[in-house]
């Protein structure tokens, strides 16, 4: 089976786009096959390593040193373990912006409009996109909340302009944010100094 593009990038990547065996970081690199196919070596991640053109048609199917082969497998556990970790963290972001979403959303929800008060307040299609953006801005969702009130609140704006009303408010409150973590920065460079 042929390695397929995916591992290809990922092996790269894991080498740092430099040939294992010369350390050279030539840009037409390819996988080579630790212990080669024709050894009984598989297309497995941990025996693929990065390889120059020229090291790769000089090693033909020969066996590779212990120490590389230990190497490699110590670098295969190491990236998979990296890997892990980085999964684990970016699921327990997105629960905590899964969180702040739904916030936002119960907060959103509690504003209604019509004759009878009825109906809820109009969205764009892609408003759960520009929360998350809002989210990984930083902006607290106490602050967002008292966004979705000041908007929704208004009487002057139209329900279905309500939405585009609170991203200005935010627009706003992310610039204030901004300022005031600079002025900290300020404010800390000259204690410091």
């Amino acid at each position: 089976m042929a390695v397929t593009k995916r591992t290809r990038f990922e092996v790269l990547k894991r080498d740092n786009y430099t040939c294992r065996y010369c350390r050279s970081a030539e840009e037409s690199l390819t996988i080579d096959h630790v212990t080669p196919v024709a050894l009984g070596g598989s297309d497995a991640p941990e025996n693929l390593v990065a390889c120059c053109k020229d090291c790769n048609a000089g090693k033909s199917s020969t066996s590779p040193g212990a120490p590389l082969v230990a190497d490699v497998a110590d670098d295969a556990v190491r990236w998979s373990a990296a890997i892990a970790t980085y999964n684990a963290t970016q699921m327990i972001d997105r629960k905590k912006r899964d969180a702040y979403v739904r916030r936002f959303s119960k907060e959103w929800n509690q504003w209604r409009w019509g004759t009878d008060q009825g109906k809820s307040l109009p969205r764009p299609a892609d408003w759960k996109p520009t929360i998350w953006q809002w989210y990984a801005s930083g902006l607290p969702i106490a602050e967002l909340e008292d966004a979705v009130t000041i908007a929704a609140s208004n009487g002057m704006v139209q329900p279905d302009a309500v939405f585009r009303y609170v991203c200005g408010v935010v627009r706003n409150k992310i610039e204030r944010m901004h300022d005031g973590a600079i002025a900290h920065l300020h404010s800390v460079k000259e204690e410091v100094a």
